[in-house]
């Protein structure tokens, strides 16, 4: 299985799976073919809707408490893609 770290995959082939919070790219088939690269691909997809959602619901600056709690969240997804990154090492690159 081939994987390309996203700093280096300028251009991708169609048959490759961007993975933007493991910050990876994984082929079609390995992705189809193996259930943890898979559950990989599943889990970074909804992470990154959870960012992009995280986003549109940014406070005002004057609600104090909803900033508080909007920040945490955040954190807690930061945490969240850190372990995605730690997983996709543990997945992709342990099954070369």
């Amino acid at each position: 299985m081939s994987t390309v770290p996203w700093r280096r995959s300028r251009r991708r082939p169609t048959t490759v799976v961007t993975l933007p919070c493991a910050r990876r790219t994984v082929g079609v088939e390995a992705a189809l073919r193996l259930p943890n690269v898979m559950m990989l691909v599943v889990e970074d997809v909804c992470t990154a809707f959870s960012r992009e959602d995280w986003r549109r619901r940014e406070p005002a600056r004057w609600r104090s408490q909803a900033r508080h709690r909007w920040h945490t969240e955040g954190r807690q997804l930061d945490a969240k893609e850190t372990r995605l990154r730690d997983l996709a090492v543990q997945c992709l690159d342990a099954s070369d």
